[in-house]
């Protein structure tokens, strides 16, 4: 069963983001080498470079129109001013492309036929517009295409779009606010990567069909911005190493076999994340998610899925919904008033609530089929840790499934409520409860079903004022605990026969 350490957990989170349990990323089939500062060397066959200036404020500035056949071309282009017009074809391979541009409204268009072809581009300005499209295929594991990034400015409109083949799309720097990035690639061994991206209001949006797709965002930073990731394919891999700022929408959709998808650090507040995943070993990693009133939705459908999240803040929310076999889901939290919600509908379940340190939080675990387990933990093993006033509900629906309550040891976890239902045969509920004013509901219907302590002996029920109820309706079921409190309430209710009930109250 997923069982996250909650003493190691909360030492990450003290000792800060660095120690935090990143995912590990999938292997790159490029190093990205730097594109030499004389661009030109490499180009052995055809040799272009024209620089134009014109008026800034110009409604209409220069034209370049360029073409360029036959393999190893250079075309070096510069552009200063307004409103110019830059067009560009070079069709072979190995050919090379430099374009640098500095100032408003121009409109830049760059297409490249082969392998092996390479594209840098540098703009500095506002409400450009760029249009690059490369075309190849040099075989599957060979590395073809390659397009880089810089941009400073507003407003502006980048868009990427490579066919099949191996192909790299490097936004390196972008520094502004309102700007469109869409990369589009299809084919083998394509990569796309934000290395840095700093500003407010953009929108970027990658999307991949292939075979080997990988998608990372490096550092993003700012306010308001879209970020939509959609890949479709075999072994597809989407990492965001650090999200900072607030009002962010980040979206992710997977099709396919062994994907993964990894937050490392999301900081900030009012940040909607949204995680679908479908297709076999699906998995959704966070190292962490810092802030308040962050909302993150995961939907898996698929064998083998695994979730994962850390969340510190207030007011959060986390919703997933799992469908499929052998399923697991962790969901670790430090905080107040949160909402957390699992569903899994599926063979082989595992849901892992860890409400490491807070109060007012409220969780929901649901559970379909057999064999299924759920492990609630609040504060133990590190009794520094306090929790209280926390509302816990948990349904479970087949036969053999088990879940596991342990809140707090030798420190009070106070004013908690639990609701725990099971419908089924052979169910099992172990129970370890300290701290004064909670309030503990369990309905068990079916044959066979117990309700006993954490190792298999009887449960530990400690503390004053408190209250619990058990229920069970079928044969042969047992109850069996210890308690020592002061001004409680106990009250349990076989029906059926052969049912056994055993409490030491001290």
């Amino acid at each position: 069963m997923l069982k996250k350490s909650l003493l190691t957990c909360a030492i990450a989170m003290a000792l800060g983001y660095g120690n935090a349990a990143l995912a590990a990323e999938q292997t790159s089939k490029n190093t990205q080498s730097a594109i030499q500062s004389d661009f030109m060397v490499g180009a052995q066959h055809n040799r272009a470079e024209i620089t134009q200036n014109s008026s800034g404020g110009s409604a209409v500035g220069n034209e370049i129109n360029l073409t360029q056949g036959g393999e190893t071309n250079g075309a070096q282009l510069s552009v200063t001013g307004d409103a110019n017009r830059l067009t560009s074809e070079q069709t072979g391979n190995r050919n090379l492309q430099l374009t640098e541009v500095n100032g408003l409204d121009n409109q830049i268009s760059n297409y490249q036929s082969g392998n092996d072809a390479k594209t840098q581009l540098a703009v500095t300005g506002d409400a450009n517009m760029v249009s690059l499209s490369q075309t190849g295929n040099a075989g599957l594991g060979e590395i073809a295409n390659e397009v880089k990034i810089k941009a400073q400015g507003d407003a502006n409109s980048i868009n990427i779009n490579q066919g099949s083949g191996g192909h790299w799309a490097y936004i390196n720097d972008l520094q502004g606010h309102n700007n469109e990035i869409t990369i589009e690639q299809d084919g083998e061994w394509n990569e796309a990567r934000i290395v840095e991206a700093v500003g407010d209001g953009n929108e970027f949006e990658v999307e991949q069909t292939g075979f080997w797709n990988i998608a990372d965002i490096n550092e993003l930073t700012g306010n308001d911005n879209t970020l939509k990731v959609k890949q479709d394919g075999d072994q597809n891999n989407f990492q965001v190493d650090l999200l900072n700022g607030d009002d962010n929408r980040l979206s992710t959709e997977q099709y396919g076999n062994n994907s993964a998808i990894a937050f490392a650090v999301v900081e900030g507040e009012d940040n909607n994340l949204i995680v679908q995943q479908r297709g076999d070993d699906n998995s959704f990693t966070s190292g962490l998610i810092v802030g308040s009133d962050n909302h993150l939705n995961g939907q898996q459908s698929g064998n083998e899925n695994t979730l994962e999240v850390d969340m510190v803040g207030n007011d959060n929310s986390f919703t997933s919904l799992q469908m499929g076999s052998l399923n697991t889901a962790y969901m670790g939290v430090i905080g107040d008033d949160n909402q957390f919600t699992n569903t899994q509908l599926g063979d082989g379940n595992e849901s892992h609530l860890a409400n490491f340190n807070g109060s007012d939080n409220v969780f929901s675990i649901g559970q379909v089929g057999d064999a299924n387990h759920a492990m609630i933990q609040t504060s133990h093993p590190d009794t520094s840790l306090a929790t209280s006033s926390n509302d816990i509900a948990l349904n479970q629906i087949g036969n053999e499934n088990d879940t596991s309550v342990t809140l707090s040891s030798e420190t009070s976890s106070q004013n908690n409520t639990l609701d725990l239902v099971q419908e089924g045969n052979l169910n099992a509920i172990d129970l370890m409860l300290e701290g004064s004013n909670n309030s503990i509901d369990i309905a068990q219907t079916g044959d066979m079903n117990m309700v006993v302590g954490v190792d298999q002996g009887a449960f530990v029920v400690a503390g004053n004022d408190l209250s619990l109820n058990i229920t069970q309706t079928g044969t042969g079921n047992l109850v069996e605990g210890g308690m020592s409190q002061l001004n409680g309430d106990v009250s349990v209710t076989q029906i059926g026969d052969y049912n056994t009930t055993t409490i030491v109250q001290q």
